[in-house]
């Protein structure tokens, strides 16, 4: 019964936390709370025992994108000298469209027999590891990706400092 309460109080949190993200004028206060929908989809991946990709959500997601686009906007209020309000003009196609998905969505989960899926998956992740699984993975498949993620994400962080050194540059 805690289980139950847990998990819709996380995905409670989850879904108004993803609300306000998009409905924040504030381009700042939006990516604090896409921080808190991340971390609430976090603990629903802990809720399930999937301890790895719970740790990865908070590290990668949480720790590394939401932190680098905290960084860029302060870095842009900086370069323009001004905040910077977010515009959100298409509120009714936007509001259209995310209930069509929910209800794709709906029709899909009902569609599909979940419980005897879930019942294999468990029962298979018993014998094996997912983390080794992940991991080997990583190293071996899906290591050029990795690399070329990071190196990116690398030249978006040195270009940004460059931006903003030039036009302190400017200034004097």
């Amino acid at each position: 019964m805690i289980e139950l309460i847990l998990f819709y109080a996380f995905a409670g949190v989850t879904i108004f936390a993803a609300m306000l993200m998009v409905l924040s004028r504030n381009i700042f206060h939006s990516a604090l709370f896409l921080a808190l929908a991340l971390l609430g989809v976090a603990a629903l991946f802990a809720m399930m025992g999937s301890f790895f990709i719970a740790g990865i959500q908070v590290l990668l997601y949480i720790g590394a994108v939401v932190v680098l686009t905290i960084f860029v906007i302060n870095l842009t209020k900086q370069v323009i000298g001004q905040d910077v309000s977010q515009v959100n003009e298409l509120v009714l196609p936007a509001i259209i469209t995310s209930l069509l998905s929910a209800c794709l969505i709906i029709l899909a989960v009902l569609k599909t027999d979940w419980g005897t899926r879930i019942a294999q998956s468990v029962a298979q992740s018993e014998l094996t590891d997912n983390t080794a699984i992940i991991g080997r993975q990583l190293l071996t498949n899906f290591v050029i990706p990795f690399e070329i993620v990071s190196v990116l994400l690398l030249a978006a962080l040195i270009g940004a400092i460059a931006i903003v050194s030039r036009d302190k540059e400017a200034d004097k």
